[in-house]
């Protein structure tokens, strides 16, 4: 098939990638990225991609435009919209000047949401054209660091379309990914729209739960890490996403979240769940601040910390909505010297904090531990699940370990010296 997918960010060269993998012509249009964009900037951050997308372009198979005068987008079988979720007028004015150059019975997927009822939308305008397409929604599922598996291995294909036609394109397209048993859930176009953003929705509302609980364990005196082991042994819950800690994050789950929330009230309904569970996100975000601000009883001014993570997941370079944020701008407001060590988001970091002379990053992270007055940890990175704890006692100038993620068992910890506090550790 010959496609069109327009974007830039991990979803659109992800699907452009994989797609061509399997001899699709496709061509990527990045055109909601900034005009210094290269690829590389956004395949480096998933493990893989790099080298999956040179791959296709060295076959032939996967080419860039720079604009929309390229007589492909006439020819095009299949247009992809993988736009960022906050581009939403960007994507319409795309979606206009698209509808009167599209071929007979192709498709228009929308494949990164922007809220629902915009499959309706767009239908309407192609109705009103008098174009033989149809608007199709494929929602993605993948998230950064293993997108790539994610999609070429799917748990489920959820495709929003009413047209037979549409739907044995969207079978055919997508056989690759569909062979050891039917997995796609064809739906009403809004149906799916929705689908995707209750998922995310229920997600922040079980994480938000937990972290509910956390608190409220760490004032009886109980550790949460016993009480999640006895909830997730109830197999109507499950294990997934009952890891309390410093909140979630990130640009793409966050901006569902808000999506889902302008959905309720767009139809005069009030989300008063989903708010609350945002908001308790929120407080939880700024939750190692507070543990700081009381350790040194509001004598923070001076202090010199470290933090290790900072970006909203491990295996990301991306610090969009990470909850390392909240806390970096507490602590400089208080006039706390700041180093900072991630793997891979310190340009990242950098490039935000490049005016402020109390912030510093370090590309080692136990170089970034010398005479700070105490450790604190937002990302769980895999180099920071067993580091060495001695080496670490005798560089910071007080052993104190703040542990945002919960991935140190705290007897041991204190048996090292090390006085520790966790999210919900008694």
């Amino acid at each position: 098939m010959n496609l069109i997918i327009y974007g830039h960010d991990y979803p659109a060269l992800v699907t452009a990638a994989s797609l061509a993998s399997h001899g699709n012509r496709v061509d990527l249009y990045p055109i909601d990225a900034p005009e210094t964009w290269q690829w590389q900037e956004t395949a480096i951050k998933q493990s893989g991609l790099q080298a999956l997308v040179q791959q296709q372009i060295e076959a032939g198979r996967l080419h860039f435009l720079v604009g929309l005068d390229c007589p492909c987008i006439d020819k095009a079988q299949i247009h992809i919209l993988s736009i960022q979720s906050a581009q939403r007028a960007l994507t319409e004015s795309l979606v206009m000047q698209l509808i009167p150059r599209l071929a007979p019975q192709s498709l228009l997927v929308i494949q990164t949401l922007q809220g629902v009822g915009r499959a309706a939308y767009y239908q309407s305008c192609l109705v009103a054209q008098q174009r033989e397409s149809a608007v199709v929604v494929w929602p993605e599922f993948m998230s950064e660091g293993s997108a790539i598996v994610q999609f070429s291995r799917p748990d489920r294909i959820i495709i929003g379309a009413t047209q037979s036609w549409a739907i044995d394109m969207m079978h055919d397209l997508l056989r690759p990914y569909n062979r050891v048993r039917d997995m796609m859930l064809i739906m009403e176009p809004a149906a799916a729209e929705l689908t995707k953003y209750a998922i995310n929705s229920l997600l922040a509302l079980r994480v938000s739960a937990m972290n509910e609980f956390a608190n409220l364990a760490e004032n009886i005196g109980v550790d949460i890490e016993q009480v999640r082991q006895g909830i997730g042994t109830d197999p109507r819950i499950g294990f997934n996403y009952l890891y309390p800690g410093a909140g979630f994050g990130g640009p793409n789950f966050i901006a569902d979240l808000k999506a889902m929330v302008e959905t309720f009230y767009a139809y005069g309904q009030t989300p008063r769940l989903l708010t609350a569970a945002l908001v308790v996100n929120q407080d939880q975000q700024e939750i190692l601040f507070n543990k700081l601000w009381q350790y040194f009883q509001g004598q923070l001014a001076g202090k010199q910390v470290t933090l290790w993570g900072a970006s909203y997941k491990p295996d990301t370079a991306t610090i969009e909505q990470a909850s390392s944020l909240r806390l970096i701008d507490a602590l400089l407001a208080q006039g706390v010297r700041v180093i900072v060590h991630d793997p891979k988001a310190l340009d990242a970091i950098a490039q935000r904090y490049q005016t402020q002379t109390l912030l510093s990053c370090c590309e080692d992270q136990y170089a970034a531990c010398q005479q700070s007055d105490a450790l604190l940890l937002m990302t769980e990175w895999k180099a920071y699940w067993n580091p060495d704890f001695a080496r670490l006692t005798s560089l910071l100038a007080s052993p104190v370990v703040f542990d945002g993620r919960n991935i140190y068992d705290p007897e041991a910890m204190r048996q090292q010296g090390f006085v520790y506090q966790g999210v919900g550790r008694s």
